[in-house]
């Protein structure tokens, strides 16, 4: 199952208790691979809950115990990661021949094998206004550097078209 990142941040943590533990902030994908390393439940302290602890990911997340939640800084690969400091949302996005196509929006992880899935990339007016929506595959990218994602030439991209609702007056007669 396809989760977006901004549906994912907020998400309770539960363990056998009735009250949420802790809620998700944000999540640590390898750049390098696009492998989900681990959801960060407290940015300032740096604790976070890697896949392999979650019993269950539904509209809930849940793990065995308290003793699930570490320091990222205790797992060598999410502390690599974190010190290259390369965020997805909001990185901007062109081909490998330098076409602009926007900046990250939002992102989609595959739940099952917990892998970046797509990139949800449009360009923007002052941050207000959102234009030339694209759905790109992960499989297209290229590299993903601080400053930008680079991803093929030849990709085809999904366009989101927004469709107005014809009038049945407007319909041609058959």
């Amino acid at each position: 199952m396809h989760r977006l990142y901004s549906k994912i941040i907020g998400t309770p943590v539960y363990d056998d208790s009735v009250r949420p533990l802790t809620t998700v902030k944000d999540l640590i994908i390898d750049t390098e691979t696009g492998k989900l390393l681990a959801f960060v439940v407290n940015q300032s302290k740096n604790l976070v809950i890697v896949p392999i602890d979650v019993v269950s990911w539904t509209e809930v997340i849940k793990i065995n115990n308290i003793d699930s939640i570490i320091d990222g800084n205790d797992v060598i690969r999410i502390s690599e990661v974190q010190k290259r400091g390369i965020n997805l949302i909001h990185n901007k996005v062109e081909t490998k021949n330098g076409e602009k196509l926007g900046k990250v929006n939002d992102f989609s992880v595959d739940t099952d094998i917990l892998m970046l899935q797509k990139l949800y990339v449009s360009k923007g007016i002052l941050g207000l206004v959102r234009y030339e929506s694209r759905i790109i595959s992960a499989k297209d990218i290229i590299e993903i550097l601080p400053d930008k994602i680079v991803i093929k030439d030849n990709t085809k991209i999904k366009e989101k078209i927004k469709e107005s609702p014809v009038l049945l007056e407007e319909m041609p007669a058959a």
